[in-house]
Formats: C-alpha cells, sequence, structure tokens
C-alpha cells in the first residue's frame, strides 16, 4: 500500500489523466459521432417523459417541463452515472491494481471523472437555454459552482465506497444497477413533491423522509433551482448539502483506505 501525501498524487498524476482518457476513449471507440451518442440517451428520456407528462398525464404546473425535467436529469446523470462507473472500476482494472504500486482511489476517482464529461456536455446544452427561456435571477449562478464540489465530494465519497466493497462481494455493482431504477424514481427529477399523492398532504414528515432520506434529492433540488428556478436554494438544502457531501467524502475515503491493504490478493 502506496503512502498517500500530496506529493504522491502529483506523482501519479499522468497516471490519473490516462486513466481517464482511456475511458473517454473506450466509450466512444469505433464511434463516429463520439459525444454525441452519449448525449442522445438522455434526449430521447426528455422527449419520452415530456410527450407522456404533456398529452397522457398533463403536468399543469410545470413551466418548460422538457428543460426542468433535462436539468434535473443532468445532475442525475453526473451523481448516479459517476458512481456505478466508479464502483465497478477497481475490479475492472485488476491487472493494474495486481502489478503497479499506487494510490488506488485514483480509479475510481478516474472513471467518476470521466463520467463527467458527458454530464458537462449536458449542462453545456442545459446552461444556456435555462438562462434563455426562464425568468429567474442569473445571481444565484455563483453559488452553482459550490454545489457542484458538494455534489462531487458526494459521488465520490459513495463511489469509493462501493468501488472498495464490490471488490469484496462482486454484486455489489449489480446491486446497485438493479437499485438505480428505483432510486431513479424517488428522486423528484422529472416531477416536484409537490405532485406527490393526495395520501401525502397532511403527513409532511412523510416528505421530509423522502427528502432528506434521499442524498441525491437535495443535491437535485439545490441546482436545479440555481440553473433553472433562477433563485436560491433554500437554507435547509444548503446546511444538508454542505454537511452530507464532504460527510460521504470522508467516510468513502475511510472505508476505501481500510479496505485497500487486500484489494491486490482478493482480484
Amino acid at each position: 500500500m502506496v503512502r498517500v501525501t500530496a506529493a504522491t498524487y502529483a506523482r501519479f498524476r499522468p497516471l490519473f489523466r490516462n486513466l481517464v482518457k482511456r475511458e473517454v476513449r473506450q466509450r466512444y471507440k469505433g464511434s463516429a459521432l463520439g459525444l454525441v451518442w452519449t448525449l442522445m440517451n438522455p434526449l430521447v428520456i426528455v422527449v419520452t417523459y415530456s410527450l407522456v407528462f404533456h398529452y397522457v398525464f398533463p403536468v399543469q404546473s410545470i413551466d418548460d417541463y422538457p428543460l426542468f425535467f433535462f436539468t434535473g436529469l443532468t445532475v442525475w446523470t453526473f451523481f448516479m452515472g459517476g458512481v456505478q462507473m466508479a464502483a465497478s472500476s477497481i475490479v475492472a482494472n485488476a491487472s493494474l491494481v495486481k502489478k503497479v504500486a499506487f494510490p488506488r482511489e485514483i480509479i475510481p476517482a478516474a472513471a467518476i471523472t470521466a463520467n463527467a464529461v458527458t454530464a458537462a456536455a449536458m449542462f453545456l446544452i442545459a446552461l444556456p437555454l435555462c438562462l434563455l427561456l426562464t425568468p429567474g435571477s442569473y445571481v444565484p449562478l455563483v453559488a452553482f459552482p459550490v454545489f457542484l464540489v458538494l455534489l462531487t465530494a458526494l459521488t465520490l465519497g459513495l463511489g469509493l465506497l462501493l468501488a472498495a466493497v464490490n471488490v469484496y462481494l462482486r454484486d455489489t455493482e449489480h446491486i446497485l444497477a438493479a437499485l438505480s431504477m428505483p432510486w431513479f424514481f424517488l428522486t423528484p427529477i422529472f416531477y416536484t413533491l409537490d405532485q406527490l399523492p393526495a395520501g401525502f398532504r397532511g403527513h409532511e414528515h412523510l416528505v421530509d423522509v423522502l427528502y432528506y432520506g434521499n442524498p441525491a434529492t437535495p443535491f437535485v433540488s439545490s441546482i436545479r433551482d440555481i440553473v433553472f428556478e433562477g433563485r436560491w436554494p433554500d437554507a435547509g438544502d444548503w446546511v444538508y448539502c454542505a454537511i452530507v457531501g464532504p460527510a460521504a467524502l470522508v467516510v468513502g475515503a475511510w472505508a476505501f483506505r481500510r479496505l485497500e491493504r487486500e484489494m491486490a490478493i482478493e482480484l
């Protein structure tokens, strides 16, 4: 196990860059359109849901619904896409882990960074459209980098934890893939909590459990408030994200370092 210091990370920075480049190149290998294909799936999802919730189950309370949905989906893609890629990254790079001594957390971090390329392309589409089509203020955009850093901390922390556990319990990445769909529906990406069934009204504690019990929800809500609504996130979201993001990173990094010792042997 390599002793981790700032100098160590600087020494292995080229390895990190090469891992990111390899992940991106493998994803677009043999593709004539490259990044465009990565955007096609989210766009198809947005179009499909927009048609369903416009003609089949009309959503009257949300203006610019496709853009509302696309903004939430962008945050979800960054978070869940990064966590899923990180979870399988150590096992996928088993030969490298067994042959070379380096800080193993570089691998899931590189996987998350490669996934961020897709999310960044989606943000580059969503942000100008929000600025042009929605009436909110531009001022809250100064908080966007803060929440993006906090979301990155949450994604990296959970990714490190699951990447380490997956080495010893290979079902972890498959369990995560199975949970990602119900998790998606429990996160207010294509709806708001105000649109929950009437049975939830008068039971605010249940709404709070759905909101704060899902770590993705306050981040989706906060970034959507900033980018789509053009307003400042609620104070509760500021506090939640400021605590949960760094806490997830600390716990994930600690667990990864504890489980790293026998990784090469287990692989």
